[in-house]
């Protein structure tokens, strides 16, 4: 497993991992109102200081599938941390801040840091700590997008917006309008994202998180990526122990080799 093939699967369970999402009965929101729709996921976005979990990960490429657990921590607005263990032992950590990735390869003694704008070049992901945050949250995520339009189809209310380089699409429960999938896709590079919510159970302060994700990533760069990603024992707004430290006898590799 090396360090490039472990700071993938670290990124896609960070930053397309887990969510929560307010709860939401039947309401009286117009449903036929892109509008509405659109403030009714912007009110309802969820607003922590702390949050922790653990997750079960299956990862796949067109070359190969891996299997790991990982915990994961978040300080608002500071940065998202994570551990990554395979058979009991932690295999990498990763760091992400405001403006870099830093990834602790301990499998080859090895460390990586490289900037956000890189990881979206490389793996067609969000360089942002607000939006990683955002999706790590179970927030939706917006790119500036306007003209919104929905539509009542089999699989529920679904909202579809665009802006220059971004087609965005939400596809809400149409019984509780809580969110079940999130599509982007830019079509001028040929990068797909798409992410499925489900198994929602109750949190505190009316609050259900998505216990099961599905993410499928197409890009030129990538190919087709897969992650599969369960959840549990998690924790909200409790502080927690986030080091980060690179030993001396490791050696930085270079992501332009």
């Amino acid at each position: 497993m090396s360090i490039r093939i472990i700071t993938l699967l670290v990124l896609v369970t960070v930053l397309m991992g887990c969510g929560a999402s307010k709860k939401a009965a039947r309401t009286d929101i117009n449903r036929d109102n892109p509008e509405a729709l659109f403030r009714h996921l912007i009110t309802n976005q969820v607003k922590v200081k702390w949050f922790s979990a653990r997750a079960k990960v299956d990862f796949a490429d067109d070359n190969m599938s891996l299997g790991a657990v990982a915990t994961i921590r978040m300080l608002k607005d500071s940065l998202i941390w994570v551990s990554v263990r395979k058979l009991g032992f932690e295999v990498a950590r990763a760091q992400i801040t405001k403006d870099s990735v830093y990834v602790i390869d301990r499998l080859n003694n090895a460390y990586e840091v490289f900037d956000l704008s890189y990881l979206e070049r490389t793996y067609s992901l969000p360089a942002s700590l607000e939006v990683m945050q955002a999706i790590l949250l179970g927030n939706p995520v917006f790119f500036t997008t306007t003209g919104w339009q929905s539509a009542n189809t089999k699989e529920g209310l679904q909202l579809n917006g665009k802006n220059q380089k971004m087609d965005t699409s939400y596809l809400l429960d149409d019984k509780t309008l809580a969110l079940r999938q999130m599509r982007f896709e830019d079509a001028r590079s040929e990068r797909k994202v798409n992410v499925k919510l489900e198994e929602y159970n109750q949190l505190p302060d009316n609050q259900k998180f998505s216990y099961f994700r599905i993410i499928e990533m197409t890009s030129r760069e990538t190919g087709k990526v897969k992650a599969e990603i369960r959840f549990s024992q998690l924790e909200i707004n409790i502080p927690k122990d986030v080091r980060f430290e690179i030993p001396n006898r490791y050696t930085r590799t270079s992501y332009d080799d």
